[in-house]
């Protein structure tokens, strides 16, 4: 995961010029990829996918930019939303964070999830019966 983690990282350095923190794009990075691999169900990802993850985390970046240039009023980039669910809560303090983790995978991978769909693999469920069998 590693090799994988920074090849994308030299990628991302090539095609985005955006000035974000450090530790705030490998979050980013880390997050696409194990969004990736729930959507493709895969525990790896092919070499191949490395630029076109890249090309994702760039795009989503320049767009959260965007959006937050757009609708500046005062501090945006640094409000505190607050999600409760079962006595749990999360609270992001970066909007770029808030970005990527609330974002439906179509959206993260608007134009490369046909791509994304040829290394996806199935979800086998078994019944009861034939997992205690075997």
């Amino acid at each position: 995961m590693e090799i994988v983690k920074e090849n994308i990282i030299e990628y991302l350095r090539i095609i985005n010029k955006s000035d974000i923190e450090e530790e705030l794009r490998d979050f980013i990075v880390e997050s696409t990829i194990d969004r990736i691999k729930l959507y493709l169900n895969n525990d790896t990802l092919p070499k191949i996918l490395e630029r076109p993850i890249a090309q994702i985390i760039s795009i989503n970046i320049d767009k959260a930019i965007r959006q937050n240039e757009i609708s500046k009023d005062g501090d945006v980039d640094r409000a505190i939303t607050s999600v409760k669910d079962n006595n749990q809560s999360v609270n992001y303090s970066n909007e770029l964070t808030r970005y990527f983790s609330s974002l439906a995978d179509e959206e993260l991978f608007s134009g490369f999830t046909s791509l994304l769909n040829r290394y996806r693999r199935i979800k086998v469920v078994y019944s009861e019966t034939i997992q205690k069998n075997n």
